[in-house]
C-alpha cells in the first residue's frame, strides 16, 4: 500500500475535480512550483495510483440510454465465465463489466439509442448464456450525480449532474475525434491534439469550450487504482420508501458531506438508488450504511452491499455508439 503525503492528497483532490487544469494553475493553488507538481503527478502515475486522466461524456446529451443488467449465475464453470466476459468485452454496446461479491455475480452496462436496441442486446446475451442465468434484474439510469473524492482532504464532495436531460445534440466528425482522444487522455494539450487531428489549436480550444458549454463534456477526472491506497470499490443498492424530491435532496447532500461517495445514481427498476464509493473495508462500509439508514429511517428501507472485485471492461469512448 502506497502512503500519500499531504501534497499527494492535495494533487489527487484537485485533479479529481478537474484533471485537465494546467500545471501552472495547479501549482499556484497549492503554493508549489510547477516542476514539483509535475514530478509528483508522474510519480503517482508510475506507482499505478493514477491510471488515466479521463473525460466523462453525458450519454443523455448524445441521445443514448443507459441500462444496467445484474445477473446471478448457476452451474457456472471458470471456462464459461471467461467466455461470458470475452463476449461482453467484444460487444460495442457494452461499456462496463464488473464482477461483484454478494448475490449478484456479474453486472454489465449498456449504451443504446432506444428500448428496441436494449431488448435486442439483452436478448442476444440471454439466448447464448441463458442456461447459466438463475436470476436477472434490469435497471435504467435516470440521473447521476458525479461526486469528487473529497476524502483525500476530508472535505465534502463537489458534484456535477450527469444524464440530467435526454436529447440528441448533433456533433460533427471533428467533435467526435476530439472527444475520442479526450476520453482516456484528458490532459492532452490543445497543440498535441491539433497535430493529431490536423486542425489548429485555436479550433481545438474553441470546440472543447463549446462541448463543455453544451454539457456534453461533464467532467475531467481521474481514473484511480484505489486498492493501492488501501481502499475498495463498493456499490450499494438502496431500496427506498416515501420517495420525494425533498428526501432525495437531503440524502444527496448527506452523501456529499461524507466525501467518499463518487456516484449517486438514480435508477428506475427493482430499486431506485445506487451508491458507488471508496471505503477501506467491508466493516467500515457496513457501519457507514447502518448510520445512513438510522439518519434517514423514513427514506431508506434496506440496502445491499457489493464489493466490486474486478472490472474486466470500462469503456469511456461513447462516440463509437454514434
Amino acid at each position: 500500500m502506497y502512503k500519500l503525503d499531504i501534497l499527494d492528497k492535495k494533487i489527487l483532490y484537485e485533479l479529481d475535480i478537474n484533471s485537465r487544469q494546467l500545471l501552472t494553475q495547479l501549482a499556484k493553488k497549492l503554493g508549489k512550483n510547477r516542476n514539483t507538481i509535475e514530478y509528483r503527478i508522474e510519480r503517482l502515475q508510475e506507482k499505478g495510483i493514477i491510471k488515466k486522466f479521463v473525460t466523462l461524456l453525458d450519454a443523455g446529451k448524445l441521445g443514448l440510454m443507459v441500462w444496467n443488467v445484474y445477473i446471478e449465475f448457476q452451474n457456472l464453470t471458470p471456462k464459461i465465465e471467461k467466455e461470458i466476459i470475452e463476449y461482453l468485452k467484444d460487444n460495442k454496446k457494452v461499456w462496463w463489466v464488473a464482477l461483484p461479491s454478494g448475490k449478484w455475480n456479474l453486472i454489465y452496462s449498456i449504451f443504446v439509442k432506444n428500448i428496441k436496441e436494449f431488448y435486442s442486446t439483452v436478448n442476444d446475451f440471454n439466448s447464448k448464456f441463458g442456461h447459466y442465468i438463475l436470476n436477472q434484474s434490469l435497471a435504467a439510469h435516470v440521473e447521476v450525480e458525479i461526486l469528487s473524492r473529497g476524502f483525500f482532504l476530508k472535505k465534502p464532495a463537489i458534484g456535477v449532474t450527469w444524464y440530467k436531460t435526454f436529447e440528441s445534440i448533433k456533433i460533427d466528425k471533428t467533435d467526435k475525434n476530439i472527444l475520442k482522444e479526450l476520453s482516456t487522455n484528458a490532459r492532452i494539450s490543445s497543440i498535441e491534439l491539433a497535430k493529431k487531428l490536423d486542425i489548429t489549436p485555436r479550433i481545438v480550444s474553441y470546440r472543447i469550450k463549446e462541448l463543455i458549454k453544451k454539457k456534453i463534456i461533464t467532467r475531467f477526472r481521474l481514473q484511480l487504482d484505489v486498492s493501492k491506497l488501501g481502499y475498495g470499490f463498493y456499490k450499494v443498492i438502496v431500496h427506498l420508501k416515501n420517495r420525494s424530491p425533498k428526501n432525495d435532496i437531503k440524502l444527496m447532500q448527506y452523501c456529499k458531506q461524507l466525501g467518499n461517495i463518487f456516484h449517486y445514481e438514480k435508477k428506475i427498476g427493482p430499486w431506485m438508488l445506487e451508491l458507488e464509493m471508496n471505503v477501506k473495508s467491508y466493516e467500515k462500509i457496513n457501519e457507514l450504511m447502518k448510520i445512513m439508514k438510522e439518519k434517514f429511517p423514513e427514506y431508506i428501507k434496506s440496502y445491499e452491499i457489493m464489493l466490486i472485485t474486478s472490472e474486466p471492461k470500462g469503456e469511456l469512448d461513447l462516440t463509437q455508439q454514434l
